[in-house]
């Protein structure tokens, strides 16, 4: 199942919240390898996604606000909290966040930092993500991966205790809000190899 088709955002973060609660939830469930089996593993598994806008006050300080509305431009917050909330030890948990089109993640905002992270759903790695390519006189040249490509972040959570909690987060600026629900399904781009 790819995890990084969505659904539309007309207007606000409402419909964003919905959109990435269905993402990550369906990451949480359909990543964990070793946890609970079938419908009580769904159960024992909860996942609360909140966005807030970061602005900045008078002072200088970094606030996270509601956002009814969000426009391109905008500083936004994702943070994803994961319940374990059954009675025994979820094991090969990973958090997910999707990064949809139109938005972009910021570089080194994960948190924990240990993310991983992908452009094309398949291959991930430690960011920032590099890529070989040929420069002019066709040596090989390792380069950094242009944040605006990254369509996945990815935390190895590993074991969540029973009645225990793992929060993952992650800042993305608005670059654009899409015209129809397509432009929000990542189609993943051609594979490329990242070490």
């Amino acid at each position: 199942m790819n995890i990084d088709k969505t659904s539309r955002v007309l207007s606000g973060n409402r419909r964003i919240t919905r959109v990435f609660f269905l993402c990550v939830f369906l990451a949480g469930v359909f990543s964990n390898s070793n946890a609970i089996a079938g419908t009580q593993q769904k159960e024992a598994l909860t996942i609360e996604l909140t966005m807030k806008r970061v602005v900045t006050d008078v002072k200088g300080n970094e606030i996270l606000e509601e956002a009814p509305r969000i426009k391109p431009g905008d500083l936004v917050e994702y943070t994803a909290v994961y319940r374990n909330r059954s009675k025994q030890t979820i094991s090969g948990l990973k958090g997910s966040l999707p990064v949809p089109l139109g938005l972009e993640y910021v570089k080194r905002s994960a948190q924990p930092s240990s993310v991983l992270a992908t452009t094309d759903g398949a291959n991930y790695a430690a960011e920032p993500l590099l890529r070989t390519i040929k420069d002019k006189a066709g040596r090989d040249q390792r380069v950094e991966v242009p944040y605006s490509d990254y369509r996945n972040l990815r935390w190895e959570i590993g074991d969540l205790g029973a009645g225990k909690k793992s929060v993952v987060s992650a800042r993305m600026r608005v670059i654009a809000l899409p015209k129809s629900p397509e432009e929000l399904v990542v189609k993943p781009a051609t594979p490329v190899t990242i070490k």
